[in-house]
């Protein structure tokens, strides 16, 4: 008896590792895991330029996007605390739909 149920689960074990890579309901000409953009996820690049970066980084997250980074223009290495930054550059053109989760680097100077 303890010997079918060995069976029994080894066969529910290798049926789940066999259905995991599986997918219901893709097209066979789609990939999986490469959904259509929709509009939901897409969202409207505000322009920052010129505002306080801690302040543009709250803007982005706002408006949606999850992919931010902030870059500098002005020779230092890195923005340390973006409250004492102001943005020059956008990556991203304002106004522009993209997906939430798209790169926008921001090129910072620091205040003096």
């Amino acid at each position: 008896m303890k010997r079918a149920a060995a069976v029994l689960a080894a066969a529910i074990l290798a049926a789940l590792v066999l259905l995991a890579g599986c997918t219901v309901g893709t097209p066979s000409g789609t990939p999986s895991g490469a959904a259509s953009t929709t509009a939901a996820a897409l969202a409207t690049v505000p322009d920052v330029v010129g505002h306080n970066a801690d302040v543009a980084l709250d803007e982005l997250k706002r408006a949606g996007f999850t992919n931010i980074d902030l870059g500098t223009v002005d020779g230092h290495k890195f923005v340390a605390l973006p409250q004492n930054w102001t943005v020059k550059t956008q990556s991203a053109k304002a106004g522009q739909r993209l997906p939430k989760d798209t790169k926008i680097v921001l090129g910072c100077a620091r205040n003096s």
